[in-house]
């Protein structure tokens, strides 16, 4: 459930060398969150660069700006390790993003225009008839941006921008039942937006995301994410 958007390159400027920054990162955190890469396990830059296809640069850049996410850590004369995480790591993100989520929601109730709720309710059906995990995160994706740009509030998207990105898209929606949860939490959240209920809005969203949290722990002890560190 991570909500994240590519930055615009300024006119003139080449954007290749953000784009495989981008595509490593995208990478390393799937790989970290589907098991692939264990914590306490050492990355080896050099194999994953070639089977990504791109050079050690990028990946380089990858892994110094997950430190930043709290996800690799970088060891002097060692490496990049991945950092073990608890349940509670994951808990307190989400409790960040349902708390800002909570508020760009209602102050979007607010500022909605008619044609943006229909055009939510649009992306819920989509939502619900979407047949691939692809197509629903993006419409997921596009369903809560249009909330969060409604809040007309840059601080806000900036912080949701950066709270979106360490947890790769659609990891556990993918699930049926808990797709269907959140098929059920958003229309709740689009009667709030159409009631203009701004404290309606800012519970609904919140709920929504503390589900969220516990949804992503509960697939990531399937997976065995919890299991113990690899050696190192």
């Amino acid at each position: 459930m991570a909500f994240t958007e590519a930055a615009t390159p300024a006119a003139g400027r080449v954007a290749l060398p953000s784009s495989l920054k981008q595509v490593a990162m995208d990478e390393i955190r799937r790989r970290i969150f589907t098991g692939e890469l264990r914590a306490g396990m050492r990355v080896d830059q050099e194999s994953l660069a070639e089977e990504i296809g791109m050079s050690r640069i990028p990946v380089r850049e990858a892994l110094a700006a997950l430190v930043g996410e709290g996800i690799i850590e970088m060891i002097p004369r060692r490496g990049a390790f991945v950092v073990p995480l608890s349940p509670q790591d994951i808990q307190d993100h989400y409790w960040m993003l349902a708390s800002i989520s909570g508020r760009a929601a209602e102050r979007a109730a607010q500022h909605l225009s008619d044609a943006e709720l229909n055009e939510l309710e649009e992306l819920a059906d989509g939502m619900e008839r979407a047949t691939t995990e692809q197509a629903r995160e993006q419409l997921n994706f596009r369903f809560h941006s249009l909330i969060n740009h409604a809040a007309a509030s840059p601080r806000l998207i900036a912080t949701l921008k950066m709270l979106g990105s360490p947890l790769p898209l659609g990891f556990y929606e993918s699930h049926a039942r808990m797709a269907a949860e959140a098929d059920a939490e958003h229309r709740e959240l689009l009667d709030s937006l159409r009631s203009r209920s701004g404290p309606a809005a800012r519970q609904a969203m919140k709920h929504h995301f503390l589900q969220g949290a516990n949804e992503a722990i509960a697939m990531l002890e399937e997976r065995g994410f919890w299991d113990g560190a690899s050696a190192t």
